[in-house]
């Protein structure tokens, strides 16, 4: 195959651990067997070395020039303390967590949502009392989950679940599959899967640490530089963006400082004889934290710590947080952050990831690849495509295409939708990009990635027996590319250790539907038999023949006929919520603006300054007027001072006012028009969009 002679398709798994955690029930532990077993590293005759994955860009965890020595979101939030009691629902806690304080952070309240982690648990496992689950992995509730697992739920449309509506119980019993069906309130945007951190020890002999070597997944050694600027984007994200996810080895007495487990206050594994079986949820550090602190025979070499959360209530550790070295063996060999979130705003998912990726393939020697999907639709529907997710293995820049047609993939033949120019971090990340309508059968997206070093690989999605991704299956409608014009489907690789007929590219399109006009049906009519007079079936009136005044045989009415009628407003281009009309794009004129509304109105006026405006001007700081009276703001996609324009002005603004730069607040018309993605905040997601928008022009 040429496309595979050029490619040199090889693979590196991602290392997925399997976390089922500790059980605290009555004061005493309860141990639960693993059942989830992890997919294992493929290695042999890797032509892609895992040194290309860890790749590291420069200036990496520069966005704050100085870090506290201190930190902890216990200060900055109301943290709820909360135990999994007998369950292996530890997994689910951690993630949920990052959840909840990633929106307090981006909402800039103290107080926490509260989702649950028991519909996490349920909707993510397969056998239930009255038969399957289609949509869960393949385990059962009471097996416990992976931190992956959970970060597929709250990217695939099955949560998150407010809390209220499946409470958290102290049990893993079978429930009937109707249980589950709860309605989503909010989504996963993006996420982090920061950089691996191993670690090789030297003992003194009391077995305490003498020196610690920081490895990559390849094994090559992490530079000073390199190191500091991976802890530094674990900090920055907890003061930016909430809890870190990350595994641990929680069974073992030894390595915790006190005379139980459950009234330690440090922790610190440096031994390499013990699988991890536990998952909990960084919240800070202290840099400062004494390495005396530490249980003899398992003292760190360095002084300093993470702060981190627990999920089994106040009476375990000091009121559920411990402090854990940095020495770990664990905590930092793999871990997730949530960065953004928001409450759901589509109507349909379109996704071959369903599950989420776990391999990765990928060729040495070029850094730029094309991938794509094809996507089958009922044209019945009127959708609009508005979004796009994908799944990234590494720091890379990122084009996107679509054909809202058919299932042609010529690069050169599609339309640009997106063009991320700053380099994204590995992890999901949902894209918003130019609403399009989709007009075919089949629609397509495509993926152009460029990295910053020789190397180019993707995320894949592929069963992995003896694993919960064993049932994994496709619809062969992935690809993969060289150069935008000649596609190869994934099925038809040939890469060792992966059962490539049943892969997929990790990409999501996210659309809404156009809601049909309501059209408002006409009285009911007859023609008189005798002279074909059309005859209306309203109330019957008649003249005084006093006075001629017209009397109705109906209770009076004082409203005009016109004031009774039902005004619709919608548009294929635009987003109307509540009284605003959203993604306005800059430069539009009234009459294009005109253009694109669909209503039933008698009339459409644009309001400037209490001023009727004619045709030819751009729109900028208006409203739209209908028949009823009823008005409109006009928001125009980034022009936060209503100029018309989008300058370095209005990137300014949108940048001083995330930062929360005194005197530069943004707020009424200018922080909506900064809200690039409308989901009610200006986040980093936003500032992301704008600066695709400015550099485009």
């Amino acid at each position: 195959m040429e496309i595979l002679e050029k490619f040199k398709v090889k693979i590196e798994k991602i290392l997925l651990i399997a976390t089922t955690g500790i059980l605290i029930a009555n004061s005493s532990i309860a141990i639960e067997t693993n059942k989830v077993k992890e997919p294992s590293a493929v290695r042999d005759n890797l032509l892609l070395t895992e040194s290309d994955y860890i790749y590291i860009p420069e200036g990496l965890g520069s966005s704050l020039e100085e870090l506290p020595t201190r930190f902890s979101l216990a200060d900055k939030l109301d943290i709820r303390v909360e135990s999994q009691g007998i369950t292996n629902e530890c997994w689910a806690f951690s993630t949920i967590k990052s959840l909840e304080t990633n929106i307090a952070i981006k909402e800039n309240s103290r107080t926490l949502s509260d989702f649950s982690e028991r519909h996490m648990s349920y909707a993510t496992s397969k056998l239930f009392l009255d038969g399957v689950n289609e949509n869960g992995f393949d385990k059962n509730v009471g097996d416990g989950g992976l931190l992956v697992e959970g970060l597929a739920y709250l990217t695939n449309g099955q949560g998150a679940v407010v809390e209220e509506y499946m409470p958290f119980e102290n049990n893993e019993v079978l429930i009937s599959l109707d249980s589950i069906n709860k309605p989503v309130d909010t989504v996963v945007n993006d996420y982090y899967i920061f950089p691996i951190i191993n670690k090789k020890y030297t003992y003194d002999n009391s077995g305490n640490t003498i020196s610690v070597k920081y490895l990559k997944a390849d094994g090559t050694e992490y530079t000073s530089s390199e190191l500091n600027s991976v802890r530094k984007i674990i900090k920055e994200h907890i003061m930016q963006n909430g809890s870190i996810a990350t595994t641990t080895i929680g069974l073992q007495k030894d390595f915790y400082n006190g005379s139980t487990i459950f009234n330690s206050t440090a922790y610190n594994c440096n031994s390499e004889n013990y699988e991890r079986d536990h998952a909990f949820s960084i919240i800070g550090w202290d840099d400062n934290y004494s390495k005396d602190n530490f249980a003899e025979g398992h003292k760190p070499s360095t002084d300093g710590a993470y702060i981190v959360l627990n999920s089994y209530g106040k009476r375990a550790f000091d009121e559920g947080i411990l402090y854990v070295s940095y020495e770990d063996k664990n905590i930092e060999s793999e871990s997730y952050g949530i960065q953004s979130a928001t409450k759901k705003d589509y109507d349909s998912i379109y996704q071959k990831d369903f599950y989420g990726g776990i391999f990765q393939i990928g060729a040495r020697n070029i850094n730029v690849g094309y991938y794509g999907v094809v996507f089958d639709r009922d044209v019945s529907k009127k959708e609009i495509l508005d979004s796009i997710g994908v799944t990234l293995c590494s720091y890379c820049n990122i084009e996107v295409y679509i054909n809202p047609v058919n299932s042609d993939m010529d690069i050169n033949k599609m339309k640009k939708v997106a063009n991320l120019t700053e380099e994204m971090n590995p992890g999901y990340h949902r894209i918003y990009i130019e609403p399009t309508t989709l007009e075919g059968n089949q629609f397509a997206i495509a993926i152009k990635q460029i990295t910053n070093n020789e190397s180019f690989y993707m995320e894949i999605e592929a069963p992995e027996d003896g694993t919960s991704y064993a049932y994994v299956d496709s619809d062969n409608k992935s690809y993969v590319s060289l150069n935008g014009n000649d596609w190869e489907n994934l099925k038809d690789l040939n890469v060792s250790g992966i059962d490539m007929s049943k892969a997929d590219a990790c990409i999501k399109a996210f659309t809404d539907e156009e809601k049909e006009e309501i059209v408002e049906p006409e009285p009911d009519t007859h023609e008189d038999e005798e002279n074909g007079e059309i005859i209306n079936s309203e109330p019957d009136i008649h003249e005084d023949e006093g006075n001629g005044e017209i009397i109705n045989s109906e209770p009076d009415t004082y409203e005009d006929e016109i004031n009774e009628e039902i005004i619709e407003i919608n548009s294929n281009t635009y987003k109307i919520k509540e009284d605003y009309i959203y993604n306005i794009r800059y430069g539009t004129n009234v009459e294009e603006f005109k253009n694109s509304i669909n209503t039933n109105s008698q009339s459409l006026e644009i309001i400037h300054n209490g001023e009727i405006i004619s045709t030819g001007r751009i729109i900028t700081g208006m409203k739209l007027r209908l028949s009823d009276g009823k008005e409109y703001t006009i928001i125009v996609r980034g022009d936060t001072n209503s100029d018309g324009k989008i300058t370095i002005t209005d990137l300014s603004k949108i940048i001083l006012h995330y930062n929360d730069t005194e005197g530069f607040i943004l707020s009424g018309d200018a922080l909506k028009a900064a809200d690039m993605n409308f989901d009610g905040r200006v986040s980093i997601v936003d500032i992301s969009q704008m600066l695709i928008l400015y550099n485009s022009l």
